[in-house]
C-alpha cells in the first residue's frame, strides 16, 4: 500500500511538472507559401507578405550568422531587428532576412528559445549536420568567421559581408556605432544605387571550422 501511494505521488508530480510546463509562443508569418515565411512562428501575426503582390521574394537577401550564446550576437539582435522592421514594415519592402546558426552546441530548442527572448522577426536555422560532424551548405557556401556576421546579395551579387554596425570595433569594447553598414547598404539598393563590393572585418564568436 505504501509503495502505491508513492507511484501515485509520483505520477501527479509529473504531471503537476508537465502540465506547468510553458509553452513558448513564436509570432510571426506561419503560411509556408509566404515570402517572410517564419519555420519557428506558432502565433501568427498577418505579416505574410507573397511574391504575386511584391514581385521576387529573394531578389536581395540578408543572411546573417549568429550563435545564440555569443554575447555579440545576442546584442546585434537589435539592430537586426530594427533594420528588418524598418525596411520589411515600415517601408513595405521585400528583403529575404535569413539567419543561421553554425554552432554544433545549437539544438532546436535553444534556437527557438533565442528568436523568442530577442524577438527575432525571420527564420533562424540550425547549419550544422551533427550526424557527419561538419557544417552545414550556407557556413560552407559564406565561410563566416564569426557570429554575427552578415552578407547582403542583390540579385544573386553579393555587395556586402562583415559587420551590422560599428559599435565593437574589438572584443569587450563596446561604442555607440557611428556607422550602421547593414543599413545603410539596404538602404542604397532600395533606392536602387549602383553599389560596389566592399567589406568589414565582423567582430564576434569565431567560428571553428
Amino acid at each position: 500500500m505504501k509503495i502505491k501511494n508513492q507511484l501515485l505521488l509520483i505520477i501527479i508530480g509529473l504531471l503537476g511538472f508537465i502540465g506547468c510546463e510553458k509553452e513558448v509562443w513564436v509570432e510571426g508569418c506561419t503560411d509556408s507559401a509566404a515570402c517572410n515565411y517564419n519555420i519557428y512562428a506558432n502565433n501568427d501575426d498577418d505579416s505574410c507578405k507573397y511574391s504575386e503582390e511584391y514581385g521576387d521574394c529573394d531578389e536581395i537577401t540578408v543572411t546573417v550568422f549568429l550563435y545564440e550564446n555569443c554575447p555579440i550576437a545576442q546584442y546585434m539582435c537589435g539592430p537586426l531587428r530594427d533594420t528588418y522592421r524598418y525596411f520589411c514594415d515600415t517601408l513595405n519592402q521585400v528583403i529575404l532576412f535569413r539567419g543561421f546558426s553554425p554552432n554544433t552546441l545549437s539544438t532546436e530548442t535553444t534556437i527557438e528559445n533565442f528568436i523568442y527572448k530577442y524577438d527575432i522577426p525571420f527564420n533562424v536555422s540550425i547549419d550544422y549536420n551533427h550526424i557527419n560532424n561538419q557544417h552545414g551548405s550556407y557556413t560552407q557556401y559564406y565561410q563566416p568567421i564569426v557570429t554575427p556576421e552578415v552578407f547582403v546579395e542583390w540579385n544573386d551579387n553579393l555587395l556586402y559581408r562583415g559587420m551590422i554596425d560599428n559599435s565593437y570595433q574589438s572584443l569587450g569594447e563596446w561604442a555607440l556605432p557611428t556607422e550602421h553598414y547593414l543599413f545603410d547598404v539596404l538602404m542604397a539598393i532600395t533606392n536602387e544605387k549602383e553599389l560596389e563590393y566592399f567589406e568589414t572585418t565582423a567582430i564576434g564568436c569565431f567560428i571553428n571550422y
